[in-house]
């Protein structure tokens, strides 16, 4: 299941799920077919600013289908705007269009969606999405698709230029993890700054899909990538080359990295692209330097690995919209022309669609991008063929075992549970809540 930024292919899975197929959509990347002529309106809801690029979109659209009228509601993606979207959907406010941002949220929702499978399935330029599509491109539940993903968010290393070019390092083009290592280490200064605010994945960029469970369905946490990559964050902190959980914890930094990044008390962070906005707003966060982008590192040398971002801006029909063809149309307009218009808010496009790279770029930067960034590290990680992410297809009680992961690798970084200790532990919990799954 992979996905990439690629002019010559399709994005497909979460970041950059490696090709399958070529360029998507047809001469300008408008929807085809579909219906969408009888007019109408369409309320459509989304967790995205409007002027963040939806209503540039919707622009669009309107020029090409201008018996449609489209009305974006934006609900801010947290629990209580969830709640909202959920109680609206289930009474009787218009909605024809929503989105969500998680797979569990689609699953929940999927009473009030309409089923796609079959639309999605006879649709060319969609054919990557589909149920049956290797690799999967899509999240499945029970055979059937209930959302097709417009966004992908691959997870990169955001790397302060002064500080390389200080420590006199030559950056290469990929790494793996033992060079990021030796990178941070050389980009330490004990009492003034830590080389990375955080550690490399191991597990999930080793084995990919579904690496939360075994080939029977049970938890995966006894997988000795597991313990490899808690060893890797507890030898990192105690050398002083990565930021103490303790401090990332009392500073919650796993909700605001780019604070310690653009402060200068981080060289590297690895995070998904929302980051840019922050980089890009310097009157919020004054800085002096330039961002590099760099893919993550590799857990070994020449073998191939798995981003561990993830697919998003997941669009689903309401199962009460009276307007099914025009809401499909919609949908697959989106989908198709995402990459002109939803780049400049951080959304890269599932599909690229007739999109220009340097356009994307631009976009994606702003317009001080040669100030703030180095663009052409960003171009090479974004329209890389290696670029690959999973798309999960196994859900029983995902939302709990993050929980449990996440809760017990602090522990374990605090000091309060031993290595071995997180394995049982993780493994005890994680087969309670598979067994306790609906």
């Amino acid at each position: 299941m992979t996905r990439h930024l690629s002019r010559r292919t399709v994005l497909g899975g979460l970041a950059g799920t490696a090709a399958a197929g070529a360029l998507a959509g047809c001469g300008n990347g408008t929807a085809t077919g579909g219906g969408g002529t009888k007019g109408g309106v369409l309320n459509v809801w989304g967790g995205v600013p409007a002027e963040s690029g939806p209503d540039d979109l919707i622009k669009a659209f309107n020029e090409e289908y201008p018996n449609i009228k489209v009305t974006y509601t934006r609900y801010v993606n947290d629990d209580q705007g969830n709640v909202k979207l959920d109680t609206s959907l289930q009474g009787g406010v218009p909605i024809d269009v929503f989105f969500s941002y998680n797979p569990a949220n689609v699953k929940k929702r999927s009473s009030l969606a309409l089923d796609l499978t079959e639309r999605i399935a006879g649709d060319p330029d969609l054919a990557q999405f589909a149920a049956d599509a290797d690799p999967i491109n899509n999240y499945v539940f029970d055979g059937k698709l209930f959302c097709i993903p417009a966004a992908l968010a691959p997870i990169n290393v955001y790397v302060n230029e002064a500080m390389v070019q200080e420590a006199g390092i030559t950056l290469p083009e990929t790494w793996d993890i033992d060079e990021y290592v030796e990178v941070a280490r050389k980009l330490t200064v004990p009492g003034k700054r830590y080389g990375s605010l955080n550690s490399p994945s191991v597990a999930r960029a080793t084995l990919g899909p579904n690496s939360n469970y075994t080939a029977d369905g049970r938890s995966n946490f006894a997988h000795p990538t597991f313990a490899e990559e808690l060893e890797l964050n507890l030898a990192m902190q105690k050398e002083g080359i990565r930021m103490p959980q303790s401090q990332v914890l009392a500073e919650k930094l796993k909700v605001f990295p780019h604070t310690p990044f653009l402060a200068g008390r981080v060289a590297m962070v690895i995070q998904s692209g929302h980051l840019v906005r922050y980089i890009g707003d310097t009157k919020e966060y004054p800085h002096d330097f330039r961002t590099i982008c760099m893919p993550p590192p590799a857990p070994e040398r020449g073998k191939a690995y798995w981003n561990t971002g993830q697919i998003g801006d997941l669009m689903s029909i309401s199962s009460k919209t009276k307007n099914e063809e025009n809401a499909w149309t919609f949908v697959k307009f989106w989908v198709l022309n995402a990459g002109k218009y939803m780049i400049k808010g951080g959304r890269l496009p599932s599909i690229v669609g007739d999109a220009e790279p340097a356009d994307m770029i631009a976009q994606l930067l702003g317009p001080e991008r040669d100030e703030l960034y180095d663009p052409a590290s960003w171009e090479r990680f974004l329209f890389s063929d290696e670029l690959k992410v999973a798309v999960d297809t196994q859900f029983a009680g995902a939302t709990q075992i993050n929980q449990i992961m996440e809760k017990l690798t602090d522990e374990v970084l605090l000091g309060d549970r031993t290595v071995d200790s997180w394995v049982t532990e993780a493994v005890k919990q994680a087969d309670a809540a598979i067994a306790t799954s609906p």
